[in-house]
């Protein structure tokens, strides 16, 4: 009678031990677009063990490169773990993976798809107040990405302001 509560306290503490296989999902949480890189990255805890899948990062990454010009994107330098809370033990109990994808295919080499290509007929330079807006905000689009040296989340940022979002 003894054996059996030793039993399942025994299976408890293997099945604690060992950890819950946990999907997770990559989400873009940095990048340079002078650079030419994305930052995906997923959360992790404690006893998880993250189920991951690879293609859907590079799937956001390269949707992120396409918006600044390029055609594609891969992944490089491998994978940064960071821990963001730490037992009284010295175990990471909560953290984040990052992977850097870089994008490939630069709008220099014309191999690039833009996104934001000028429309048809549009006046490159119309006086203040003739401009349509539509034309506007495909000439402030423009002017945004022929801008260097911003982090994505400023690119991001001016982009929404210019569509209203």
């Amino acid at each position: 009678m003894r054996t059996i509560p030793l039993a399942v306290l025994a299976l408890s503490a293997a099945l604690a031990v060992t950890g819950c296989a946990t999907k997770k999902d990559f989400y873009a949480m940095g990048g340079s677009r002078a650079d030419g890189t994305v930052d995906m990255a997923y959360d992790f805890r404690q006893f998880e063990k993250p189920v991951v899948n690879v293609d859907q990062a590079k799937t956001i990454a390269k949707s992120k490169c396409r918006v600044w010009g390029y055609q594609d994107a891969e992944m490089f330098g491998g994978k940064r773990q960071q821990c963001h809370q730490i037992d009284g033990w010295g175990n990471c109990v909560a953290g984040q993976v990052t992977i850097q994808f870089q994008c490939i295919g630069s709008g220099d080499s014309g191999s690039a798809i833009s996104t934001y290509a000028p429309a048809p007929n549009s006046a490159p330079a119309a006086a203040p107040g003739s401009l349509s807006r539509e034309t506007w905000k495909q000439q402030q689009i423009d002017q945004l990405n022929r801008e260097t040296g911003l982090s994505y989340e400023e690119y991001q940022r001016r982009y929404r302001e210019i569509v209203g979002q």
